[in-house]
């Protein structure tokens, strides 16, 4: 399988404040190691859900938020689930935020380092026949 060349993504600017939401669609860098993706999607002519994924590069993890409103009533509902970047069958959604994030000036580690260490991560790694077992902070 070649190489795809880098796609052209979305970066968001919060900091425009306006009505139309596909200004609010696409990247944001948070901080050098983390970005988040937003897009909004209509469930019907009343109700739209937000859908937020922030991909941390530190904990390797992927937090995805889901926010409902409207309706008649104006309900409000919000679903978060954290998942492994080892976890996630499609690695092209970890490329693209990978790519936003360094596009943005973010400073990830090497996008080969954190494919690599989520696929080693996924298993215990055997050690002269035991497996790997980290110890917490402070214990000797």
């Amino acid at each position: 399988m070649s190489a795809q060349p880098p796609k052209k993504l979305p970066k968001v600017d919060f900091n425009l404040l306006s009505s139309a939401e596909s200004r609010l669609t696409g990247y944001q860098k948070i901080d050098d190691n983390t970005v988040l993706y937003r897009r909004f999607v209509p469930m019907d002519q009343w109700r739209k859900a937000s859908l937020m994924q922030i991909f941390d590069f530190t904990t390797y993890q992927m937090s995805t938020l889901v926010e409902n409103r409207g309706g008649n009533t104006g309900e409000y509902t919000t679903n978060m689930t954290v998942t492994p970047f080892s976890e996630i069958e499609n690695k092209q959604g970890i490329r693209d935020a990978h790519q936003a994030l360094v596009e943005q000036g973010g400073t990830p580690p090497a996008l080969d380092q954190v494919l690599s260490l989520g696929m080693r991560l996924e298993k215990d790694l055997p050690v002269r026949g035991t497996p790997v077992t980290f110890k917490p902070k402070g214990s000797d």
